[in-house]
């Protein structure tokens, strides 16, 4: 414990509050130094923040640009897609049949009309294509299948392309701390994330130390 009360000293030496988000100050030097190209276990080690939490907030800002803590308990507020949005997501549908629903959002972000707090999910732009443009179960099944393909092509994240990319056993057991973590919830990670969060584990189930 610290004079704080609540206070609490972590295993680099750091001292954090249980339950209370990092502040920002320090969310902000984390992503400095992200930027700069320093490694996740180095940021841990130098700012004394677990590197758990080092990961989170980059996997955080990579998903939406914000280093903003998310919410305390409750559930996320719905997002609502505006009409002129959805418009747009017709107006690309139109122009190009065969575009997946991560290329539409992709497209929104590029041509300026949404930006990463206000882009819809994928998820809610395959349910304004189906509403719009009605296609049956198995059709969108097939879609959704052949989505699912051209994004693992696109974004070569999975757990098997990275370790294989970097010459490692494809097994969870070099990362045990993320077994517990779906394939379907990694296929939908953006790479970034993906990358840090499995950079980090490796470097830190790694024998050889690793110099600051």
């Amino acid at each position: 414990s610290t004079p704080l009360g609540q206070g609490r000293v972590n295993q680099l030496g750091g001292v954090f509050i249980n339950g209370r988000p990092l502040p920002n100050h320090i969310r902000h030097k984390i992503v400095e130094m992200a930027h700069h190209g320093i490694r996740p276990c180095v940021i841990s080690r130098q700012l004394r923040v677990s590197h758990g939490c080092v990961s989170k907030i980059l996997c955080r800002y990579q998903e939406t640009g914000s280093i903003r803590p998310g919410a305390i308990g409750g559930s996320k507020p719905k997002q609502v897609t505006t009409p002129d949005v959805e418009k747009k997501i017709e107006e690309y549908k139109r122009e190009n049949a065969g575009m997946f629903s991560w290329e539409i959002r992709d497209k929104l972000l590029k041509d300026g009309v949404c930006d990463r707090n206000t882009v819809p999910s994928v998820s809610s732009i395959s349910r304004i294509l189906r509403s719009k443009f009605g296609k049956g179960e198995e059709e969108e099944a097939e879609l959704e299948r052949k989505e699912a393909e051209e994004s693992d092509k696109k974004t070569k994240h999975s757990i098997d392309g990275i370790l294989s990319e970097r010459g490692v056993v494809s097994s969870l057991h070099m990362a045990p701390s993320l077994s517990c973590v779906s394939p379907t919830r990694w296929q939908s990670l953006p790479p970034d994330s993906a990358r840090i969060m499995l950079e980090g584990a490796q470097e830190t189930g790694a024998h050889e130390p690793i110099p600051d």
